[in-house]
């Protein structure tokens, strides 16, 4: 499902934070990506997501290699793929729903949505405790709500694969345990999970693999290892 092969990436000509990363995930899958500060853990992630492109090496996911890929192949990974990046990319002059509904549908208006998306929606919001922030435009939410948002309109489509960024960072002990929840019965259901973290209480508590980055290298380990 998802194959990496001698994957780098170098930025500004000279700074290699990827070097030649080998792995492959299948379909149910739930990874950690552990590392230190600067390990490549975004870059790496971002890469995945079809964000940016790596300098070199080859990337397949869901069986499509990417280098040879139709535009409308590309887009039909895309949407295969739930994202949770660090730098969070609501569109604030949208409510909270619409927000999320614009992966659901690609108007983002409530008329275009049916009736079930609409439910869909909000029980998201519900389970993550912002369903009363539903109206309220995103560029007024604290960043813990903001946050939040992102996991939801992630994972409101069903997607195949996702892919969270410190999914945690900016949150309590309550909602971090109902983002992780989500994670987990998205598992359960068949979905392949790669989360980037550096919240030790989580790798105790659910105890998952772990892709480990040292060096721009990665390693495969069937416990996590917390690196600071």
């Amino acid at each position: 499902m998802v194959k990496l092969s001698q994957i780098c990436k170098t930025y500004h000509g000279q700074t290699r934070v990827l070097d030649h990363l080998n792995f492959e995930l299948k379909r149910g899958d739930f990874v950690y990506l552990v590392g230190g500060t600067g390990a490549g853990k975004s870059s790496l992630l971002r890469i995945l997501a079809t964000e940016e492109a790596a300098t070199s090496g080859k990337l397949s996911l869901f069986g499509q290699e990417l280098g040879s890929i139709s535009p409308s192949g590309l887009r039909a990974v895309r949407r295969m793929i739930g994202y949770i990046p660090q730098d969070i990319q609501l569109i604030p002059d949208l409510s909270v729903f619409d927000n999320v509904a614009l992966s659901l549908s690609l108007s983002g208006g409530r008329a275009w949505l049916s009736t079930d998306a609409k439910q869909k929606t909000l029980a998201t919001l519900e389970r993550l405790g912002i369903h009363n922030k539903r109206d309220r435009r995103a560029g007024t939410l604290s960043g813990g709500e903001a946050q939040r948002v992102a996991v939801a309109r992630a994972l409101v489509r069903d997607p195949d694969l996702i892919l969270a960024d410190e999914p945690t960072g900016a949150q309590d002990q309550e909602h971090t345990w109902a983002i992780m929840d989500l994670f987990l019965k998205a598992n359960l259901n068949g979905t392949t999970v790669i989360v980037a973290t550096h919240d030790r209480e989580i790798v105790r508590r659910v105890r998952k693999k772990a892709l480990t980055l040292r060096n721009g290298r990665i390693s495969l380990e069937e416990n996590a290892v917390m690196m600071s």
